[in-house]
């Protein structure tokens, strides 16, 4: 008889340091408009007041993708905010991805650290982990742009 194959999910996890106080960091962040990444062209709130749990997001990206994220979590008090892709205009080449960004104080300086973990469904590809890991760290010089 054949073995059940085993699924496994992956997460990802990349981090920077940025020289701004953390919570100048969490106050571009929080209103999850992304209006810090250049990747992204707009963001509208599809239900009601966007930073809150449950709200949905329609980001449109420069290159002419949409897709809409769901808050999962949000915590003023922690520094983070979860989400959840739960749609798109094409294809994704995964079913399910969860992302949370989250700021942390550095003590030893007026610095911030921020980590971008996401957790893919067991079908997502190698490509698709590098591409997020690529896109993340592209992410992380527009936000210490965006402190200038």
């Amino acid at each position: 008889t054949d073995k059940p194959k085993m699924i496994h999910a992956c997460r990802t996890f990349e981090s920077c340091r940025l020289s701004a106080p953390t919570e100048k960091v969490w106050a571009m962040i929080r209103p999850m408009s992304f209006s810090w990444w250049k990747l992204v062209d707009k963001v509208e709130s599809a239900n009601g007041t966007p930073d809150q749990v449950g709200s949905l997001h329609a980001l449109k990206y420069k290159d002419g993708q949409s897709i809409t994220i769901n808050i999962r979590e949000l915590s003023d008090i922690e520094y983070f905010v979860t989400w959840e892709v739960v749609s798109s205009d094409e294809a994704l080449p995964v079913s399910s991805t969860i992302h949370t960004i989250r700021v942390r104080r550095i003590t030893a300086s007026n610095e911030t650290f921020v980590e971008w973990s996401t957790d893919f469904s067991s079908d997502a590809s190698a490509e698709v982990i590098q591409d997020s890991k690529f896109k993340k760290l592209e992410a992380f010089k527009d936000m210490e742009a965006a402190m200038k």
